[in-house]
């Protein structure tokens, strides 16, 4: 169970912890039901066309997935108390590091870019997400040199998705083109918004845990789950192209 905020647990020589609090847990709680919702939704959608498939299945496992790892969170499991005396969700970690690669095949689809141009970004995106996590499992200079890491790879990844990407998508044209400005301008603004909020949580601890569990629930459900709404809306055109 979680034990709320200052908790007094001897780990890492820790006096208190930062842990949620109950409207921490409660918030968990909240985009667990909202991602296992979508995922219904999306994959009922899916079942429609092949067509519409090739999209929405990788949508769908994209929310299935997170809705495990809220359900694993809002029922006091997943996490680690991190050597700066903070409770960390490794589950949240173990989630971006499938649904974030399969958002970024999604966008590739899409865009209509060759499968080598979608693996590169996915390793980009794996070498993001593990600096991020080895970032927050250490304290002093290292965790901000693998900050830096991590960015680099994110610089990548923001960079392909902006040009390479928006020009396949508005050369392959139609309803597709569309889409993926719509899918690919999402992701591009929440995912330059979570290295901020790393920076202020696991960096900085000036974030509170609950506080880190609100803006990191707004964030992916915008990320994950509107994401795979804007996907069903094109998918009523065929995607036929894909």
């Amino acid at each position: 169970m979680l034990v709320g905020e200052g908790a007094k647990l001897d780990v890492h020589g820790c006096k208190t912890v930062d842990m949620a609090s109950s409207f921490g847990k409660a918030l968990l709680e909240f985009v667990f039901i909202v991602f296992a919702c979508i995922t219904l939704l999306l994959g009922i959608n899916a079942a429609k066309s092949k067509a519409a498939s090739r999209v929405l299945f990788p949508a769908t496992f994209v929310t299935g997935i997170a809705s495990i790892a809220y359900f694993s969170m809002a029922s006091g499991g997943g996490w680690v108390i991190a050597p700066d005396c903070r409770q960390l969700f490794v589950a949240r970690y173990l989630d971006w590091l499938i649904t974030t690669p399969l958002l970024l095949i999604d966008l590739g689809l899409v865009a209509g870019v060759s499968r080598w141009d979608i693996m590169a970004l996915c390793l980009s995106d794996v070498l993001m997400i593990a600096t991020g996590a080895f970032g927050s499992l250490t304290v002093g200079n290292v965790k901000w040199v693998w900050w830096f890491f991590g960015m680099c790879w994110f610089l990548h990844i923001i960079f392909a998705l902006g040009k390479s990407w928006a020009e396949a998508a508005k050369a392959k044209g139609g309803d597709s083109a569309s889409v993926y400005s719509k899918i690919a301008g999402i992701t591009v603004i929440t995912w330059f918004c979570y290295p901020v909020v790393w920076v202020f949580a696991e960096g900085f601890g000036n974030f509170s845990v609950t506080f880190e569990v609100l803006i990191y629930g707004v964030l992916d459900v915008i990320s994950k789950a509107v994401f795979g709404l804007i996907l069903m809306s094109g998918a009523a055109t065929g995607y036929e192209s894909i």
